[in-house]
C-alpha cells in the first residue's frame, strides 16, 4: 500500500470515528441534562413534600448520575478533538505525498540569510525543507528541529544510532501520528516552558515550615469542633474567631503563594498532554534501537508524576472559583493545602521534569524524520564513513521535486578528485545540482533517508556561498558581503574541521578579469584545506584548473541545445567543460534585443 492510500484510508475511519463521537456526545449532553432536571425535581418534592427520605435519595441519585455523565462527556470530547486533530494530519499528509505542496508550519521564523548553508540550500521559509519534513506539535519540538537542521551530526556513529532509531519508528505509523495530534493539542505557548522552569528554580516558602504542615490539618478539625458547637448550642464565635485566623494565616502567605500561582496557573492543558506523550513513548516498541531505549528509559514514570502535577495545578485553578475561594479557604485553609502539594510534588521530581520535556522534543525531531522516510519509501538510507573525505551519489535528485519531473544525476567527490567544476549555460541545471548534492548531505547527516539510489559520505560541515545579498542596513555591498562569507569559509577551514564546500557564481561583483583571477586563486587556495567542493560557474577559463591539478579538480558541465528555434535542456551532468551558450538567444526570444 503506498503512502498515499494509506493516508486516504485513514482519513475516511478518521471522518466515521468523529460521526460516532458526536453522537456520543449529543446523546450524553442529553442526559446530563435530564439528571439535571431529577436533581431539580428531587429538591422541589423533597421540601413541598415534608422533607421525605426518598426524594432525598432520587436528589442524591441524579448528583451521582450527572458527574458520571460529566465525566464520561469530557472524555468523549477529548476523543472527539484527538480525532479530529487526527484527520487534519492525515489530510495534510495526503497533499504532501499526492501534490508536494505542504501545509505544514514552514519555520520561517528560522530564516538567517548569515547561517552556513540554511539560506542557500532552502532548509526554511515557504517551500522549505523544514516545511517538507517538519510534524513536530510543540513550540520546544518546532525549535528542537530547526537545530538539529542548522547543527546536524558530524560523527558517523551518532549518525547511525539515529538511522537505527528511524527505522524502527518509520514504520510505526499510529504511533507517530499519535504523538504528533496529542502534541499538536498541548498548544504549548512561549511562556510555558520557561515559566514551569521559573517556578521550579523558586525556593521552598512552606514544604520546611514546621507551623504551616501543623495548622493545614489541626484548622479543619477546630472547625468542625465549632461546627458542632455551633449545631448544639447555637454559639458561633468560636467559628468566627477561627476563619479570622484563617484568613489573616492566608493574608500573611498571600504573597509567597501568589508569586508561584502566577507562574504555574493554567498549565494542566500542557501538562496533561505532556503525561500523554510520555506514556506513549514508554509503552512503544523500541527494542532494535539503542536511542529509543534510552528515551523509553528517561520516559518512566515520567507520565504519572505529570499527570499528577497537572491534577494539582487544575485543583490550584479552582481558587479562582467564588465557592472555593472565600468557602474552602475559610474552613480548611484550601491554598496552603494546593501550595504544599505543589512543594512536594517538586522537591520529589525537581531534577527530572526538564529532562523529561527533552525527551518529548527528542522524540518530535525524530518523528519528523521517520515521517519523511515513511512517506519516500523510494529513497535509499546513506551509509556515512568515519573516516577520510568522501562524497558519493548515484541517482542523486533533490528532495523537494517531485519525482515525475525530478532528473537525477550521478556524482563524486574525494575518491578521485576534491574539487568538481560545473560550467554550463543559464538555467542549465548547475545550481539544483549543488541544491540536491547538499540538500541531500544534511539530509544524510540528520541520519533520514536521501533522494539517491546510493549514497556515500563522511559527515563534514556544509559550508555555502549561493546567493549573497547586499545590505543597505549595514552599509555592505554585495561584493563585500561575499567576501565576508568567503572569509568566514576560509576562517573554518583553518581550524582543520572537515567542510564541504558549494558556491554558486562567485565574486560576480567584480569584472570579469578580476573575477578570473580571483576564483582561480580562491579555488587553489582551498587545496590547501581538508575539504572537498563543488563550484559552479560561466567562467569557462576555470576549466583550465583541471590539467594545473590533475587527481585534485575535475571539470563537469550542463548543456543545453537550440533545435527548430527552440531551447532545450536535459538537465543531465557530463563530465569536461560546457560549449553552448543561449543567453543571446533567451533575449531575442523574449524580444529584449
Amino acid at each position: 500500500m503506498t503512502p498515499a492510500d494509506t493516508y486516504q484510508q485513514r482519513i475516511h475511519q478518521f471522518r466515521e470515528a468523529i460521526k460516532k463521537e458526536k453522537r456520543l456526545t449529543a446523546s450524553l449532553s442529553w442526559a446530563r441534562l435530564v439528571s439535571f432536571l431529577v436533581i431539580v425535581a428531587g429538591i422541589v418534592f423533597f421540601i413541598r413534600n415534608g422533607w421525605e427520605a426518598p426524594w432525598l435519595l432520587v436528589t442524591a441519585a441524579g448528583v451521582i448520575a450527572f458527574i458520571v455523565l460529566l465525566v464520561l462527556y469530557s472524555s468523549a470530547q477529548q476523543k472527539l478533538q484527538l480525532f479530529k486533530s487526527l484527520l487534519e494530519l492525515n489530510e495534510k499528509e495526503l497533499q504532501v505525498v499526492t501534490t508536494w505542496q505542504s501545509a505544514f508550519d514552514d519555520g520561517n521564523e528560522f530564516v538567517d540569510d548569515k547561517h552556513d548553508f540554511s539560506s542557500d540550500l532552502d532548509v526554511f521559509g515557504p517551500s522549505s525543507i523544514f516545511q517538507h519534513i517538519n510534524r513536530t506539535g510543540t513550540l520546544s519540538g518546532k525549535r528542537q528541529l530547526a537545530a538539529a537542521l542548522r547543527n546536524p551530526l558530524e560523527e558517523a556513529p551518532a549518525i547511525l544510532a539515529t538511522q537505527e532509531a528511524l527505522q524502527v519508528l518509520t514504520p510505526e505509523l499510529e504511533f507517530r501520528q499519535l504523538l504528533t495530534a496529542n502534541a499538536t493539542l498541548a498548544k504549548e505557548e512561549e511562556s510555558d516552558r520557561r515559566e514551569i522552569s521559573a517556578w521550579l528554580e523558586m525556593p521552598f516558602h512552606f514544604l520546611h515550615n514546621k507551623f504551616i504542615n501543623v495548622v493545614i490539618w489541626l484548622s479543619p478539625l477546630l472547625v468542625t469542633g465549632s461546627i458542632v458547637v455551633y449545631a448544639t448550642t447555637g454559639k458561633y464565635y468560636p467559628l468566627l474567631i477561627l476563619i479570622m485566623l484563617n484568613w489573616l494565616l492566608l493574608g500573611g502567605s498571600q504573597k509567597k503563594i501568589m508569586a508561584q500561582y502566577v507562574l504555574i496557573s493554567h498549565k494542566e492543558r500542557i501538562l496533561d498532554k505532556f503525561s500523554i506523550l510520555l506514556h506513549l513513548i514508554k509503552n512503544g516498541s523500541f527494542k532494535k534501537s539503542a536511542l529509543l531505549q534510552q528515551q523509553q528509559d528517561m520516559a518512566k514514570e515520567a507520565d504519572v508524576a505529570l499527570r499528577q502535577l497537572s491534577k494539582v495545578c487544575n485543583a490550584f485553578d479552582q481558587r479562582l472559583n467564588l465557592l472555593v475561594a472565600l468557602g474552602l479557604n475559610s474552613l480548611m485553609l484550601y491554598d496552603l493545602h494546593c501550595i504544599l502539594r505543589l512543594e512536594r510534588w517538586k522537591k520529589q521530581h525537581k531534577q527530572h521534569i526538564t529532562r523529561w520535556f527533552d525527551v518529548i522534543t527528542q522524540l518530535e525531531v525524530w518523528n519528523s524524520l521517520a515521517t519523511y522516510a515513511f512517506n519516500h519509501p523510494e529513497f535509499s538510507w546513506p551509509a556515512p564513513q568515519a573516516e577520510g573525505r568522501i562524497l558519493e551519489a548515484t541517482a542523486l535528485g533533490h528532495p523537494l521535486i517531485p519525482a515525475s519531473e525530478c532528473v537525477k544525476n550521478d556524482g563524486a567527490a574525494g575518491s578521485k578528485d576534491h574539487f568538481l567544476i560545473i560550467t554550463g549555460s543559464n538555467m542549465s541545471g548547475k545550481s539544483t545540482f549543488l541544491r540536491s548534492v547538499g540538500s541531500n548531505l544534511l539530509m544524510a547527516m540528520c541520519g533520514a533517508p536521501v533522494c539517491a539510489d546510493r549514497f556515500v559520505f563522511s559527515p563534514m560541515r556544509i559550508m555555502t556561498s549561493m546567493r549573497i545579498k547586499d545590505s543597505i542596513a549595514s552599509h555592505t555591498s554585495y561584493f563585500q558581503a561575499e567576501l565576508l562569507r568567503l572569509q568566514h569559509i576560509i576562517r573554518h577551514l583553518k581550524t582543520g574541521a572537515r567542510v564541504f564546500i558549494l558556491l554558486d557564481e562567485i565574486l560576480k561583483g567584480t569584472n570579469s578579469e578580476d573575477k578570473l583571477s580571483g576564483s582561480r586563486s580562491l579555488i587553489e587556495h582551498f587545496l590547501q584545506y581538508n575539504c572537498l567542493g563543488m563550484i559552479a560557474t560561466h567562467d569557462l577559463e576555470l576549466g583550465q584548473l583541471e590539467a594545473a591539478y590533475p587527481g585534485q579538480i575535475r571539470n563537469y558541465c550542463f548543456e543545453s541545445t537550440i533545435q527548430d528555434n527552440h531551447l532545450f535542456f536535459d538537465y543531465r551532468i557530463r563530465v569536461g567543460i560546457a560549449r553552448n551558450k543561449n543567453a543571446t538567444f533567451l533575449m531575442k526570444q523574449m524580444e529584449i534585443i
